[in-house]
């Protein structure tokens, strides 16, 4: 029995990976690819991991997107037809499922984000896991059918820290700090996301202007190094910093204070562990971050008002929240069943 895992962006790498450690606990083999694309790769190889590359950065129109989709989908079927055919797929891509349906396996995909563009995953026929605070009639209501949802208690989070002893990791050193300053980790935008606005950049601009004249010492982790431009022309009262390379996510969110984010998984991260995490992303909200807030572990900025509510302290102690500590045995049992349901059934036709 082999199960094969797609990691396609970074925050993919932190909660995928640690199902390689779950499955081979099961006695099941796996397979990792991965796309090269911002520091997928580098984190890989940071966690000891060599994985077979196929793909890399595409621009932001809808059309590259769509190709560069069901190209690495045909690089990853050739791939498969010299080294193997898995039982499964676990990812988050497009590219995968295509490969999986092709293949004719079955592709499980992790998602905690409901707005995402669907209609791959439904011609696919992928089974859709996500986390509960996710109505399945949201899901349902974008066209998936009610067979291909599998709903589970906790957060995507609790697959992240599952093998994590964040008390042992120290924090990034990030030099010394300026007196009085209150470190805050700012996330910019994902500007090559389908939902991306260009409301998400002018609130980060936005949002940026307030800091610099403020005590707080931002610390730039850019999603593109280019960036780093979004700092030019602001009067920084304390003088920023920006991150040039990829530092393990545990140790760069202990070194400070709270965080900003424009969406995405750092700021569910945050809020896991209880670092004051901010929401200024301008797209549509995600039911899980709602629920963050709703129990006081994330606040969302939605307005420029909204700014005066970022109180810079230093924070407290660490917090896990560990919604679900079995979630990755029972994730990975549950795959593995249905591959073994699978194998049956083909031993069955072919005999």
């Amino acid at each position: 029995m082999k199960v094969w895992i797609d990691i396609e962006n970074p925050p993919q790498v932190q909660y995928l990976l640690p199902f390689r450690g779950a499955f081979e606990r099961l006695g099941i083999e796996t397979v990792l690819t991965a796309r090269d694309y911002g520091s997928t790769v580098e984190m890989l190889r940071g966690a000891g991991v060599e994985a077979e590359v196929f793909g890399a950065r595409v621009g932001t129109r809808k059309l590259h997107k769509a190709t560069a989709a069901w190209t690495r989908a045909r690089e990853l079927s050739r791939f498969f037809a010299g080294a193997g055919r898995p039982g499964a797929v676990l990812a988050a891509s497009r590219a995968s499922a295509i490969a999986a349906r092709t293949m004719r396996i079955p592709s499980f995909l992790i998602g905690d984000y409901e707005h995402v563009n669907m209609s791959a995953f439904l011609f696919t026929g992928s089974t859709i896991l996500h986390p509960e605070a996710i109505a399945t009639e949201t899901l349902r209501r974008r066209g998936l059918r009610a067979s291909q949802l599998i709903a589970f208690k906790g957060l995507k989070e609790d697959l992240t820290f599952a093998e994590v002893d964040v008390e042992a990791i120290a924090a990034h050193d990030l030099g010394a700090v300026p007196e009085r300053a209150v470190r805050v980790l700012f996330r910019p935008p994902s500007e090559t996301s389908h939902y991306y606005k260009a409301a998400s950049s002018s609130f980060a601009r936005a949002t940026l202007a307030q800091l610099a004249g403020s005590e707080a010492q931002l610390v730039l982790s850019p999603r593109d190094p280019v960036q780093a431009r979004l700092l030019d022309g602001l009067d920084w009262r304390v003088p920023p910093l920006v991150l040039e390379r990829a530092v393990p996510f545990v140790s760069l969110l202990k070194s400070v204070d709270l965080v900003i984010c424009s969406g995405g998984t750092m700021l569910r991260e945050a809020a896991y562990l209880g670092i004051p995490a901010y929401g200024i992303f301008q797209g549509k909200i995600g039911a899980v971050d709602r629920w963050l807030q709703g129990i006081g572990r994330a606040t969302l900025l939605e307005r420029e008002d909204d700014l005066a509510r970022i109180e810079l302290s230093k924070r407290g102690p660490l917090e896990r929240l560990d919604s679900n500590p079995m979630l990755l045995d029972e994730l990975a049992e549950l795959i593995a069943a249905a591959v073994g349901r699978a194998g049956v059934r083909e031993d069955r036709m072919a005999a």
